[in-house]
């Protein structure tokens, strides 16, 4: 269909209307994942000490009061899935991925599910959702948000107990790089927390109180660093996403322009064509005049 280089002129200034939202986007995108890598290092040292902290907790504990350690679940053990998908969309699939890697049987399996655009997706597919929540738009928000997700977990369980919890997050890596993990929550593996301190801590609680409160905080460490990761990959994934986009839209750009180019040559082509068609009437009508004169 042919169409004038009016038509073509409107298209190339909406394409390139798009691309500065598509350029607004991808610096949005690497500015969050940027700042989020920069608290992903203290995050992790805080997991790291807080289960360090449980490990010299449970030495404290004489040996007939220590907790049993965490048995392998069966398979037909109930398991409580936290599955953190995007919070926001432009992120080239991300959460379709974080779906995808759930059990076969996630029809029946119980979920909480964690960001806004990874609810509606997970609507359209008619997954049994247990419990929802947003995620978070800033790293800066992700201590309050871990909190808000370890009450929420809390009351899921206390509804219905489960024999275990498992996350489901993207992790950020090296560069561009995140791979998915999946990764246990609860019960705690106290065998791998557990450690001979080098000398007693000086501690102002009975052992199996501190534990207790120490349980809890490594609740909220591992969730507060699950969210951290997940909103670094949710951006890097869209960072992603929009680089691809702008490939396109500046190739599609340089298509418009070069129509444009061949539209408006077109257009003078056609006007000389008609100029010179004119001028060649004129010139006719002068010779037949002349000729009528000399007669």
């Amino acid at each position: 269909m042919n169409r004038t280089a009016a038509e073509a002129q409107a298209q190339f200034l909406t394409t390139q209307s798009f691309g500065g939202l598509v350029n607004a986007l991808r610096g949005m995108a690497a500015a969050r994942t940027e700042r989020a890598r920069t608290r992903i290092a203290g995050a992790d040292a805080y997991s790291r000490t807080v289960a360090a902290a449980i490990g010299q907790a449970l030495a404290l504990l004489p040996a007939e009061r220590a907790p049993p350690s965490a048995a392998t679940g069966k398979s037909s053990d109930e398991v409580l899935w936290l599955v953190f998908g995007a919070e926001q969309g432009f992120n080239g699939g991300y959460t379709e991925r974080v779906l995808d890697a759930l059990p076969a049987d996630a029809e029946s399996a119980r979920i909480v599910l964690l960001g806004e655009q990874a609810q509606r997706i997970a609507r359209v597919r008619s997954l049994p959702i247990e419990a929802r929540a947003s995620l978070v738009a800033h790293a800066g928000a992700v201590i309050p948000a871990s909190e808000r997700l370890r009450s929420l977990l809390l009351d899921t369980l206390a509804k219905r107990p489960a024999a275990s919890v498992e996350l489901l997050f993207g992790e950020l890596g090296a560069g561009k790089h995140f791979a998915l993990r999946r990764q246990r929550l609860l019960p705690l593996d106290l065998d791998t927390l557990r450690a001979a301190p080098a000398h007693a801590p000086r501690v102002h609680q009975p052992p199996a109180e501190l534990l207790n409160l120490l349980a809890g905080e490594y609740v909220t460490a591992r969730l507060a660093r699950a969210v951290l990761h997940s909103h670094a990959v949710e951006n890097l994934a869209r960072l992603s996403a929009m680089a691809a986009a702008h490939k396109n839209v500046a190739r599609m750009g340089d298509a418009l322009q070069a129509e444009l180019r061949q539209l408006r040559q077109e257009a003078i082509t056609a006007e000389v064509v008609e100029l010179a068609a004119g001028l060649r009437s004129l010139r006719a009508q002068r010779d037949a005049a002349t000729d009528a004169q000399a007669k």
